[in-house]
């Protein structure tokens, strides 16, 4: 038997994972806890150009930028003020994404994504559906098996059993509504994102196609570590709404009208950098897949027989693994704790979208052209802008000093010479 990998859970990076094992000829199963491999969970998802690129290199870019639709989001604000603020520039933020790395910002819904991937995948039978780990009595046999069934995952827990420690390190202090409605009367047609600011809560928007919503109201909860993170039921999710009903989220729609609208909510308790304004959730978790991938397929080059890894040598992968991303993800970590704080405090955005253009892609498959381009692009035109910038500081620079040396002279040539406490013996 070769080597093989179990992935449990078909979810963004379990697909995403599948689709790079197959063209790195890596055997895989795939379980699935649902009776369909993209059930629609009321969610919708942040892509952001280091995922938009691993998705690319797997040939799904072209389907999700069109399923996407207009992504060119208009930004307005309110401010905790309750004052307005709408960003007026020709260009938008998801524009100039674009024209700096070759991908914009898209939020998409997550079935569609998950349908993507999975039709993307040419073994299909390898996917197994209607497989809840743990309940069905069926043995699987693996050399790796690959946790990728959510925040609540089994394959977490199990890990932190056999590790023998406690998994209190993961936190919550906010919770969050997000959910999927026709879009109010009110709100505008075009691409739009809204975030409105509260004292204590905070709403982000966005335009989807087919005059959808997409919408997450965030609120803070009591920090919870662990097992002690609360699952919310759907009363408790009516409650929360029912307690925000007249917030006046723009200037012609309030919450109220929102939820009436809606078509699929789900209340979730946000865990760590799982926030979906940062959209490090789904976009880190590819890009572990790929370095995974990248470092498996290293050592499979290294052995004489491939597939014939040892537990030393898995070991060694995940290690390497674990040293490649703990940086960038502990900087994603930090990065959702300081946007769950600016989301339900007064305080305002950190910086959301980092490190895009540094994040790891498949190893052996090329980067696409849209990316190289819009890098060089954006290179040269900096270098142009910096050059620029520095000649006009050469510029100004010479300007105020002969400025100086002209004033010191005029100063000197209109002191009154005095003549009598001159010595002029010589």
């Amino acid at each position: 038997m070769g080597f093989k990998i179990i992935i449990v859970g078909g979810s963004i990076s379990g697909l995403s994972l599948a689709n790079m094992l197959e063209r790195s000829d890596i055997e895989y199963i795939l379980l699935e806890r649902h009776s369909i491999i993209a059930p629609q969970l009321g969610a919708s998802i942040g892509l952001l150009p280091s995922g938009l690129r691993i998705l690319d290199q797997l040939g799904c870019y072209e389907k999700i930028r069109e399923a996407a639709g207009d992504v060119y989001y208009r930004t307005s604000m309110r401010l905790f003020s309750g004052k307005t603020w709408t960003d007026t520039k020709p260009v938008s933020f998801s524009q100039q994404l674009e024209d700096r790395l070759g991908y914009p910002q898209i939020f998409i819904d997550r079935k569609t994504l998950l349908q993507v991937l999975f039709d993307k995948l040419m073994f299909k039978d390898r996917v197994l559906t209607n497989k809840m780990v743990t309940h069905d009595g069926s043995v699987y046999s693996g050399d790796i098996v690959v946790g990728a069934d959510g925040v609540h995952s089994t394959i977490r827990s199990e890990m932190w059993r056999l590790s023998q420690k406690s998994h209190s390190g993961l936190q919550s202090e906010s919770r969050c509504i997000f959910g999927i409605s026709k879009q109010p009367a009110g709100m505008p047609g075009n691409a739009i994102q809204v975030n409105s600011f509260f004292k204590s809560c905070n709403y982000m928007m966005l335009s989807a196609p087919d005059s959808l919503l997409y919408w997450f109201l965030f609120t803070s909860l009591n920090r919870t570590c662990g097992k002690s993170i609360p699952k919310f039921t759907k009363e408790d999710e009516r409650a929360l709404a029912e307690n925000h009903f007249d917030d006046q989220v723009t200037e012609t729609t309030t919450f109220r009208e929102i939820y009436a609208n809606r078509l699929h909510t789900t209340l979730v308790a946000l865990e760590d950098h799982v926030h979906p304004i940062s959209a490090q959730g789904g976009n880190g978790a590819m890009e572990t897949a790929a370095v995974l991938v990248n470092t498996l397929r290293r050592k499979m080059a290294n052995q004489s027989s491939k597939g014939n890894l040892n537990e030393d040598d898995i070991e060694s992968v995940f290690a390497e693994v674990q040293a490649k991303r703990f940086s960038r993800v502990e900087d994603a970590v930090n990065q959702g704790r300081r946007t769950t704080a600016a989301s339900i405090k007064e305080t305002f955005f950190s910086r959301l979208f980092k490190n895009t253009e540094t994040g790891p892609t498949i190893d052996d498959i090329p980067t696409l052209a849209r990316y190289e381009k819009a890098i060089i692009r954006h290179r040269e035109t900096t270098n142009k802008l910096s050059w620029s910038l520095w000649n006009l500081v050469a510029l100004v620079t010479c300007i105020l000093t002969l400025l100086a040396y002209s004033v010191i002279r005029w100063i000197w040539s209109t002191q009154p010479m005095n003549i009598d406490s001159m010595d002029l013996r010589a």
